[in-house]
């Protein structure tokens, strides 16, 4: 089975704060690339999954929490393909029963709750601590996160300037802002390897503070060869949109998810793509973005996160498309 995802859709945002000072704005939308497969994850998998089944027989293993996207996917990504997968889960008391993990389940994932300091260990070296429990498997680091994955996301501002130059050539002389959510940061890490202008930059906004700099985006790029100060001035790492940090609520972003879906029809995920674009529209607030200049956000998907974010915070936070 082959796994050939199309071009996500560029679509346009016409209503937004940056308009008095002549900003265009796009939404990526990687959200549309597959039908189950939850959004860029799409992306990280399709590099990877046509030559496990024959390589690895014993499936594929692979880690995340409890509402983890990247689980989610890819648990239908082993249905579609035939493929035992296995998710080693953070934490020794998950609720298997939570929405994404029951999904896992019934898509064919076998789960492991695991201790979060084993877990740890087995993060980083995992095929030496869990060949045993696991003979013959791949071993998938947490998020997709492989050279591979990255060198499949840096195509995602080369169909970005692709699709601008076709559908809007008047704005080819603008610079240009790419900005993207980051969890692992192997998504931004890719867009970064992938820019094609010398006027692009790359606005990194990770949903959690902890952990997560410069240093990380760069030890990426690193193992695919790319290194030196150029990638360095690519990219910026905004941490004033991480709102308590991973799977927080914070009522101000779940009302703007509100306004924009009524605005756009475009549903945003409650983890990563709304605190983003709700950073985006603060910052064209504030002036944030050079005047004339076109700002692009990815959206990476994960709406299946919804269900699990309902269910950690009560009823009337759960969109109905």
């Amino acid at each position: 089975m082959h796994f050939n995802l199309p071009i996500s859709p560029l679509q346009i945002i016409l209503e937004h704060p940056g308009n008095n000072r002549g900003i265009s704005l796009f939404i990526k939308r990687d959200d549309l690339l597959h039908p189950e497969i939850q959004g860029s994850k799409g992306r990280k998998l399709s590099a990877l999954l046509p030559d496990i089944k024959q390589s690895h027989p014993g499936g594929l293993a692979t880690f995340g929490g409890a509402f983890s996207n990247h689980l989610h996917a890819v648990a239908v990504a082993g249905r579609l393909f035939g493929i035992r997968t296995f998710g080693i889960l953070r934490g020794e008391y998950v609720d298997l029963q939570n929405p994404t993990l029951r999904f896992c389940q019934e898509n064919g994932m076998t789960l492991r709750p695991m201790a979060k300091a084993q877990y740890d260990a087995c993060k980083t070296q995992g095929e030496a601590l869990l060949w045993d429990a696991f003979p013959e498997c791949y071993f998938l680091p947490e998020g997709g996160n492989t050279p591979q994955a990255l060198e499949a996301c840096a195509a995602i501002p080369k169909e970005i300037a692709t699709q601008l130059s076709q559908q809007h050539p008047e704005l080819s002389g603008q610079a240009h802002y790419l900005c993207t959510p980051a969890g692992t940061g192997c998504t931004a890490a890719g867009i970064v390897a992938g820019l094609v202008s010398p006027k692009s930059e790359v606005m990194i906004f990770p949903v959690s503070s902890h952990g997560f700099d410069g240093a990380n985006i760069l030890d990426l790029l690193a193992k695919t060869g790319r290194e030196g100060p150029e990638m360095e001035s690519r990219f910026t790492i905004n941490h004033e949109y991480t709102f308590g940090g991973f799977a927080k609520h914070h009522p101000p972003v779940i009302e703007f998810v509100r306004s924009f879906f009524q605005q756009t029809n475009i549903l945003l995920d409650p983890i990563y793509t709304a605190k983003m674009l709700f950073g985006v529209f603060d910052m064209l607030a504030k002036g944030d973005f050079a005047p004339n200049s076109t700002v692009v956000a990815l959206h990476t998907g994960g709406l299946q996160g919804w269900e699990g974010f309902s269910k950690r915070y009560g009823t009337g936070f759960l969109i109905d498309e």
